[in-house]
């Protein structure tokens, strides 16, 4: 799975709805016969106006879905004439993923870690391969997902995890997130208080610093 993709795709989803044009897209707005039939003829020589018409909007969206694709991935569907053709393209091309790949981002996801991160950088890092791993439709479990982040974060959360881990409900993303930003914010305002006042400087040594294990 191409993450780039992933947040392409959702955000070009939500465009092409918005402008109520979603359907020529996803294909369930399917093409009319281009020649309808002549009676005087007996053969279908009458140029279809439905079909000039579903040609002129679909040819509008393939510019438009071609104008927001990179060199790198235009070689994909250069051979696409519809819009539902490139996104049929891309969608396979991009968001199939292997098995190994899946396994790639379990691992990563395991031997993730906070280090100097922020609380926000790190949970974005978090969230980042949390959502390439549901567009692969291998969802984690919530209870796996909080030990995930329980199990990177630096030794001074030590305290908070043991308190989060032991409640009833497990945490949402944004509710875990919260906590996290509230307990750093008050570890440094602690710090900060320390290092102000010369007399406790000593202790700064005996302050956590190991990756909570």
């Amino acid at each position: 799975m191409n993450i780039n993709y992933l947040y392409w795709r959702m955000q070009m989803k939500s465009y092409l709805l918005g402008q109520g044009v979603f359907h020529f897209v996803d294909g369930s707005m399917l093409c009319s016969p281009s020649h309808v039939f002549d009676s005087f003829v007996g053969s279908p020589s009458t140029i279809n106006a439905s079909f000039l018409h579903w040609k002129q909007h679909d040819q509008l969206i393939l510019s438009v879905l071609f104008s927001f694709l990179s060199m790198n991935v235009l070689h994909h569907v250069v051979d696409c004439q519809t819009s539902h053709c490139v996104w049929r393209t891309l969608e396979q091309t991009l968001a199939s993923p292997s098995n190994s790949h899946i396994m790639q981002l379990h691992g990563s996801f395991h031997d993730l870690r906070q280090g100097d991160a922020s609380v926000a950088m790190y949970m974005q890092q978090v969230k980042t391969l949390f959502d390439e791993l549901t567009a692969t439709s291998r969802l984690i479990s919530l209870e796996d997902f909080n030990l995930y982040v329980f199990h990177g974060l630096r030794g001074e959360f030590k305290d908070l995890v043991t308190i989060l881990a032991t409640k009833a409900e497990l945490l949402s993303y944004a509710d875990l997130h919260s906590h996290l930003l509230t307990h750093e914010f008050l570890h440094k305002t602690s710090l900060q208080s320390i290092i102000v006042n010369p007399s406790m400087l000593p202790m700064l040594s005996m302050l956590p610093s190991a990756h909570l294990a």
